[in-house]
């Protein structure tokens, strides 16, 4: 297996933890888009951003694996649209404060730690440092 291969693959698993997961949890449960406390404009912003994400998503995927015209700008442009996505909840979580956000919903039993983080915030982050890896190696195997 090549090291671009190998990154591809890296990047691939950390687009598909914000394409796939959040949308199965968020659904899937009555914690953000069935919460029955939820405003229903506040619902209408949740899926959206849940098809915003996943849409980035399958466009980087996309991006990796079939657009072949310029796959180095491809894979850059993968790696870029990840980063917006994962930086978009890390600034969200660390502006908690200003809009009385939360991490979990630990109300719903949903809020678990992980070696002492969010259960979120471990994901995320793995995801992210997959995310980087992943696109360092693409970068590597080109030079």
């Amino acid at each position: 297996m090549s090291v671009n291969t190998l990154g591809k693959i890296l990047m691939t698993l950390a687009i598909a933890v914000f394409t796939f997961i959040p949308p199965l949890a968020d659904l899937a449960t009555d914690t953000h888009v069935f919460h029955p406390g939820w405003m229903p404009h506040a619902r209408v912003h949740t899926v959206w951003l849940l098809g915003l994400a996943s849409s980035v998503g399958l466009l980087a995927l996309y991006l990796l694996w079939f657009r072949k015209v310029d796959s180095q700008f491809s894979e850059n442009l993968a790696g870029v649209l990840g980063a917006i996505v994962y930086g978009s909840f890390f600034l969200s979580g660390l502006t908690i404060g200003l809009y009385g956000g939360a991490l979990s919903d630990h109300e719903g039993g949903i809020g678990h730690t992980i070696i002492g983080l969010d259960l979120n915030v471990f994901t995320f982050g793995v995801a992210t440092l997959a995310l980087c890896a992943g696109w360092g190696l693409c970068r590597w195997g080109r030079a």
